[in-house]
């Protein structure tokens, strides 16, 4: 059986087949953060047929952030603008209450779904007109720069 089965195993060896997958830790930008977290909240529409909550959205994309070329636990660093990055409590993203357990198709493409927010507390949430401090992505993915 070696004999036979020797050169395939030599070669799956010598091209990395065996070797472990290595994770890393996540380090992004704002617009990093609020790109994945578009791509979770849609993921979550997705499959919920709705928006999430307003005032639970965090908590309910959450696991939705991590991949698996990261780290355990690291897709939670999405969660924070980079300036927060050694403060686990200050997390500095909002969603839009507009978007709040909605159906995409009712809401306007251009609409602010996650913005960079005064309010550093998990899950925040309120109206990007007076609440933003910084970039935004709108419904359709749009990034839109500092007010």
């Amino acid at each position: 059986l070696g004999y036979l089965a020797g050169p395939e195993i030599l070669a799956a060896y010598r091209n990395g087949f065996f070797d472990q997958e290595r994770k890393k830790q996540y380090e992004g930008t704002t617009a990093d953060n609020l790109r994945r977290l578009h791509t979770a909240l849609m993921l979550y529409h997705d499959s919920e047929g709705q928006f999430p909550y307003a005032a639970g959205w965090m908590d309910a994309i959450e696991n939705r952030l991590q991949t698996n070329d990261l780290l355990k636990g690291e897709g939670e660093k999405k969660l924070h603008r980079p300036e927060f990055a050694n403060d686990s409590t200050k997390y500095g993203f909002a969603m839009n209450d507009q978007a709040g357990a909605k159906y995409k198709d009712d809401l306007p493409k251009s609409l602010i779904l996650v913005f960079a927010s005064r309010g550093t507390e998990r899950n925040a949430h309120g109206d990007p007109a007076t609440q933003r401090s910084g970039m935004a992505i709108t419904l359709d993915g749009k990034l839109e720069k500092s007010q």
